[in-house]
């Protein structure tokens, strides 16, 4: 009687723990992700599917719940954001320049790029060639960063030439991108994108350096593109809490690395996509896209070339390798 009592407690025991397990799954550990783009664009997306996979991948252990449009983080402080732990993990642009100095002046380094797919792929060259690059990057878990496509210039009369350039005021965000727009001729405006389309229907300024994504997404009122890229966004970025990546356990923190490089191609991919639709979207609307002549873009890559090589030296007084990077990218560059 008595074995059969002891039998009968450790087949309970048995299922009671099997229940336990089935019933009660370990507790999903969810992480949030604060990022810039409008909910349902195609960089909203493209995040939303790397979480997705994390999701599966991770049969359930991990999920997230996603703020986008700066709703949880605003865009510009997004990475002291994602340093300070307000979201677990962060998309955005790096503006700031303090403690990001080369990584700026990177962007402007990749003048005459085509499009976000060969920019990443330099970008990726420099960090693997230049750990200065990556030192900027230490106070995050980075997922991945990568390059924007060009800006090019949009206005509402042709620009054929340089000297087309002359008499034209025209938006520019970037202090760098400012002095070399003055070195081909034109008048670089300090203003938003918001105010340049009001500008533009106001007749104060001719138009401005703007990512091809922004004629679609801003509306801007231009009748020309004139597709030399003075430069491109190497600031673009995905990083995590450091405090919230050490939380996760070492199964978990795999299965986040093993999906990196996925997730960085198909971001890639999304600023190429958008390009691509303003595009479509820019030519319905009656606006020419003018492509330089060889000679022309030569002379144009001349004179930017020119203007970066005097921040770059700026910052080599500052103990950056800025020339040497310069001088490297020059060297892959077509």
């Amino acid at each position: 009687m008595k074995k059969h009592m002891v039998f009968i407690l450790a087949a309970l025991f048995i299922l009671g723990y099997v229940s336990t397990i089935y019933l009660n799954p370990v507790e999903a550990t969810e992480l949030r992700i604060s990022h810039m783009a409008p909910a349902g664009s195609i960089y909203d997306k493209q995040i939303t599917a790397w979480a997705k996979k994390i999701e599966a991948d991770s049969k359930g252990k991990l999920t997230f719940r996603i703020f986008p449009g700066g709703t949880l983080i605003g865009p510009f402080v997004t990475y002291d954001g994602i340093e300070k732990g307000v979201a677990d993990i962060g998309a955005s642009y790096r503006y700031a320049r303090a403690g990001a100095e080369l990584t700026g002046m990177i962007s402007m380094f990749l003048a005459g790029q085509p499009d976000a797919t060969t920019a990443s792929r330099i970008t990726l060259e420099v960090w693997k060639r230049f750990p200065e690059f990556g030192k900027e990057w230490e106070s995050v878990k980075v997922l991945w960063t990568h390059a924007s496509g060009p800006a090019v210039v949009a206005t509402t009369k042709p620009v054929r030439v340089m000297a087309d350039l002359k008499g034209l005021s025209l938006r520019s965000p970037v202090p760098e991108a400012s002095d070399a727009l003055r070195e081909l001729g034109g008048t670089p405006v300090s203003m938003t994108s918001a105010d340049m389309v009001i500008g533009i229907q106001k007749g104060t300024v001719h138009g401005g350096l703007v990512f091809k994504e922004a004629i679609e997404s801003f509306k801007i009122p231009i009748k020309y593109v004139t597709e030399f890229g003075m430069y491109c966004s190497s600031n673009w970025f995905m990083v995590m809490n450091l405090d919230s990546w050490k939380k996760l356990p070492p199964d978990l923190q795999k299965i986040i690395d093993a999906s990196l490089e996925w997730g960085r191609n198909e971001s890639i991919k999304a600023f190429d996509a958008a390009d691509a639709s303003a595009v479509a979207y820019a030519k319905s609307q009656g606006v020419e896209f003018i492509k330089l002549s060889p000679a022309e873009e030569a002379a144009w890559f001349a004179k930017v070339d020119a203007s970066n090589r005097k921040h770059a030296a700026a910052l080599d007084a500052k103990g950056y390798p800025a020339t040497k990077v310069l001088e490297f990218i020059n060297s892959i560059r077509k």
